[in-house]
């Protein structure tokens, strides 16, 4: 205000009257230079990055459950996840849920598939859609401790052994199921039961296939809708691998990928023979990095999801696979999980959270859900889901060099 007032003083002194026009442009022209540097500054700025994503939103899916999703896409396109729907590691008794979805925003639970014994939980799980059927095969642990809610607990009873898988079929999309006799699988020299994981599917003869891990990693199929399994080959001998998932690609191959029981991260095994006989095909991913998930696109694409628990990068990321998964894209992260701590304010959080779980819907969105210990917005157990779609440049593929 000042300095408008000395402009005024000397405008009058020097300037004839009819030269308030000018003297007013002169007031103003600090005013326009500055808003024209803004614009000479805003010209030769770098354009935005372009996203990886043409979309993608997050959501608290279901409070306090630890959850290890394992989430499929029904026959009539709606969702259903089977979670563990309490915040610990499987401590305590309680049974797996199945909760369903119209798009994967809201969540509602619907049913039980394998019910829990006094003693017992019902917790491992392994699950598919095929002929337009849910199935499930749910394993668990003995010597259970009653649920009481509060902070989350653990670690495991000394001395608890795994217990008989059971197999679930639901006609209903997941509204209801009827459960078969325990499968009666050969137990571990500890007299452990061998521990269903992944995804249950149809291969080309017909079967369905689903892996077990315990002592080593199994494919077992099934002749009979779910009814009896057998052993058709055995993916690892050894005792380095546990949690293990599989998909069939287009060639007819079969491809898994297992986590190892060492370095924690993945790595890829194929069968040209249906399941009978694998070949390892070496690391997937770096360490801490694990458990897989695969989901074959409609162009036979497959698209890896899993998570890295290294030290200050707890996130989900997801690569894409060529037809034959001899090639894959670099890493894409999903989500950061920021920590994943119930307890963000203790000098030491313990993390903890993982195990994606993706399917795609039929307008081309991708739906993943995963489980966190917490985040700072939201301090507690919970299964997250992300919607997304990336862009058409996301998953650039770059052929291995010949060796």
């Amino acid at each position: 205000m000042k300095w408008e007032m000395r402009s005024r003083e000397n405008e009058q002194a020097t300037q004839p009257r009819n030269n308030r026009n000018d003297f007013k442009m002169k007031t103003f022209s600090p005013a326009i230079f500055l808003l024209a540097l803004v614009l000479q500054l805003t010209s030769h700025a770098e354009p935005p990055k372009p996203s990886r994503f043409d979309f993608h939103e997050r959501f608290i899916a279901i409070d306090g459950a630890c959850g290890w999703p394992n989430l499929n896409r029904l026959p009539d396109g709606k969702l259903a996840v089977l979670i563990w729907p309490y915040n610990n590691h499987g401590v305590t008794e309680g049974s797996a849920e199945c909760w369903l979805s119209d798009d994967g925003s809201h969540w509602r639970k619907s049913s039980v598939p394998v019910p829990h014994a006094a003693g017992m939980n019902r917790m491992n799980l392994a699950a598919g859609v095929v002929d337009e059927k849910c199935f499930a095969i749910v394993g668990g642990w003995d010597k259970r401790i009653p649920y009481t809610a509060g902070p989350s607990r653990g670690p495991q009873k000394e001395g608890a052994l795994t217990i008989q898988p059971i197999a679930a079929v639901s006609v209903d999309s997941g509204k209801s199921w009827r459960q078969f006799p325990e499968l009666g699988l050969p137990k571990r020299s500890d007299g452990k039961s061998l521990v269903p994981y992944g995804r249950i599917a149809k291969l080309a003869d017909g079967e369905y296939g689903v892996c077990f891990y315990g002592g080593a990693v199994y494919f077992y199929t099934t002749a009979d809708g779910g009814n009896t399994w057998t052993l058709r080959g055995t993916i690892v001998d050894k005792p380095t691998h546990n949690e293990t998932t599989w998909v069939q690609l287009d060639n007819g191959d079969l491809f898994a990928a297992a986590r190892t029981t060492s370095e924690m991260r993945l790595d890829g095994f194929r069968s040209t023979d249906g399941g009978r006989t694998w070949t390892s095909e070496g690391p997937l991913t770096l360490a801490r990095q694990h458990p897989a998930d695969l989901l074959k696109l409609s162009d036979g694409r497959v698209l890896l999801s899993y998570a890295s628990r290294n030290v200050g990068l707890y996130a989900i990321w997801v690569q894409m696979g060529k037809r034959d998964l001899k090639a894959w894209s670099a890493p894409m992260m999903l989500v950061d999980l920021e920590g994943s701590s119930e307890f963000q304010h203790t000098p030491a959080p313990s993390s903890d959270g993982g195990y994606p779980s993706t399917v795609q819907t039929a307008d081309g969105t991708f739906v993943t859900a995963y489980y966190s210990r917490g985040v700072p917005a939201h301090q507690r157990y919970h299964v997250g889901v992300i919607r997304w779609r990336p862009s058409k440049t996301a998953f650039p593929i770059v052929p291995p060099t010949p060796r």
